[in-house]
C-alpha cells in the first residue's frame, strides 16, 4: 500500500513539474517576442539617429530571437508542449515580428 502511495505522489508531483515546465516554457516564449519588438524599437531610434551601427546590432539581437522562437515553435520536442491557442498567439506575434524586421531591413 505504501509503495503504491508514493507511486501517485510520484506521479502528482511529475505531473505538476510538467504543468510547470510548459507555463514557464510560454513565459520565456512571451518574453523572447517582447525583447525582440524591443531590440526593434532601439533600432529604429538608432536608426533616425543616424547611428547605423548601434541599429544594425540591434536588428542583428531581434534577428537572433526571431531564429530562437522559430526554433522553439517548430521543434517537436517543444511544440508539443504548446496549446492551439497559444501556438496561434506565438505565431502572430512572430509573423509581426517578421513583418517589421523586414520593414527595418528595408529601411
Amino acid at each position: 500500500m505504501a509503495a503504491q502511495h508514493r507511486r501517485t505522489d510520484s506521479k502528482a508531483e511529475f505531473e505538476q513539474l510538467q504543468a510547470e515546465s510548459n507555463q514557464n516554457r510560454i513565459e520565456f516564449l512571451r518574453n523572447e517576442l517582447h525583447l525582440c519588438s524591443t531590440f526593434i524599437t532601439i533600432a529604429e531610434t538608432e536608426q533616425r539617429s543616424g547611428n547605423s551601427e548601434h541599429a544594425a546590432q540591434s536588428r542583428a539581437d531581434a534577428e537572433t530571437g526571431y531564429a530562437t522562437l522559430l526554433r522553439f515553435t517548430s521543434d517537436p520536442k517543444h511544440a508539443k508542449h504548446i496549446t492551439e491557442e497559444q501556438r496561434a498567439e506565438l505565431n502572430a506575434g512572430i509573423a509581426r515580428l517578421r513583418a517589421q524586421l523586414d520593414a527595418l531591413a528595408g529601411q
